[in-house]
């Protein structure tokens, strides 16, 4: 702001409060979301993001006639570290009031779901009771419900379209995030000028993959595997390179991608919901739930509000 910015890492004028304000209405889109997350009024938690904002020197949020339209370039840099912080905060008070995890617990993570921090997590959680050992697996979340119902894991995370009969009825389960899926591509197209559709996909189970067949048959669209791979980074550099279409949840969108809309004549793709699941009632299980519920279980109706702001910002930049 015209002067040079002085670090503010250690600046003990930043509170919990600010960080908590910020979070709050990038997460849910505005003030009032906030107000009522956070038992605060709405000018209360204005006051505090201003003031997070003078400390900081720089803007973190876009303003239009008083709403929030956005996050600014550094409004985006600034959220991981302080979700990263707030969530810390969070794990450390449960260590706390907790008492010690110990045994072994078996935890299957989805492959093709960026999960924020959920590797940290986990570390953490180990560090801070030496007498829990965690087992993780990474796979298809297809193949996670399979381990749950066949008694292999204990705790699962696993991705499923919105609205689907749950996989694992009976079970206790945990809604963490709800977000939309996108067609996704290196390039704009219209849709009625692909004759035949090539698709960057996962494996067959993967509700991604199943979602758009589903909207693809309904528009009598034909389509083919142009490129399948079960890892998310191959899926991701596949369509950076042209390959195909993807079907990718929004925030797991790339910066050098295009989002497909029904503009472009695409069908609408349901959302797709991150569920977690508990196979085994032992007490040690649900005390490694509830830790990682405090570091990925941020979940809101308009939990996709940072990932559209980020899909704005890349078809800006594109087009």
């Amino acid at each position: 702001m015209g002067r040079e910015r002085r670090p503010a890492l250690g600046d003990r004028r930043i509170t919990l409060e600010h960080l908590r304000a910020f979070v709050s209405v990038a997460e849910g889109g505005g003030f009032q979301q906030a107000g009522l997350e956070l038992h605060r009024s709405q000018s209360a938690i204005t006051q505090s993001l201003k003031r997070l904002e003078e400390i900081i020197e720089c803007r973190l949020v876009e303003r239009c006639q008083g709403h929030i339209v956005g996050l600014t370039s550094d409004g985006r840099r600034f959220l991981p570290s302080a979700v990263e912080i707030l969530a810390r905060t969070n794990e450390a008070v449960s260590a706390m009031v907790q008492p010690q995890i110990s045994g072994r617990i078996t935890l299957g993570v989805p492959d093709d779901f960026r999960i924020m921090d959920l590797h940290g997590a986990i570390s953490r959680c180990a560090a801070l009771n030496r007498g829990l050992r965690i087992e993780t697996v990474s796979a298809l979340s297809s193949t996670l419900v399979s381990g749950v119902q066949k008694g292999d894991l204990d705790l699962a995370i696993f991705k499923q379209i919105d609205g689907q009969r749950p996989a694992t009825a009976g079970r206790s389960s945990l809604l963490l995030r709800t977000e939309p899926l996108m067609w996704v591509a290196n390039a704009r197209s219209r849709f009625d000028s692909i004759a035949e559709l090539p698709l960057v996909v996962f494996p067959p189970g993967c509700c991604y993959r199943e979602a758009a067949l589903v909207a693809l048959a309904a528009k009598a669209k034909p389509s083919y595997p142009a490129y399948v791979s079960a890892s998310y980074e191959n899926v991701r550099a596949a369509i950076s390179a042209g390959l195909g279409v993807g079907i990718l949840p929004d925030s797991a969108v790339g910066a050098d991608h295009i989002v497909l809309r029904e503009a472009d004549g695409f069908p609408r793709l349901p959302r797709v919901n991150l569920t977690m699941i508990e196979a085994s009632g032992r007490k040690a299980v649900r005390q490694f739930r509830d830790f990682l519920r405090a570091t990925v279980g941020r979940t809101s109706a308009r939990a996709d509000t940072i990932a559209l702001d980020h899909a704005g910002s890349r078809m800006t930049a594109a087009e």
